[in-house]
């Protein structure tokens, strides 16, 4: 391809991408999706005990 030819795609995806991300509305989130994600969570660091090893304490 030429370079002008291979601009014109990428303008062109540009555009499209843009278009859709303004012409498209952005679902909420639903309460079983963030169960999923609260599933999957770390868990909270300050919460479990001190660990004695040495490949996980801090320096």
């Amino acid at each position: 391809m030429r370079t002008t030819r291979c601009l014109l795609l990428a303008v062109l995806i540009a555009g499209l991408g843009l278009a859709l991300r303004l012409g498209v509305p952005v679902a909420p989130v639903d309460p079983p999706f963030r169960a999923v994600l609260d599933a999957y969570a770390a868990p909270d660091s300050s919460a479990a005990e001190p660990s004695n090893t040495a490949e996980t304490s801090p320096p």
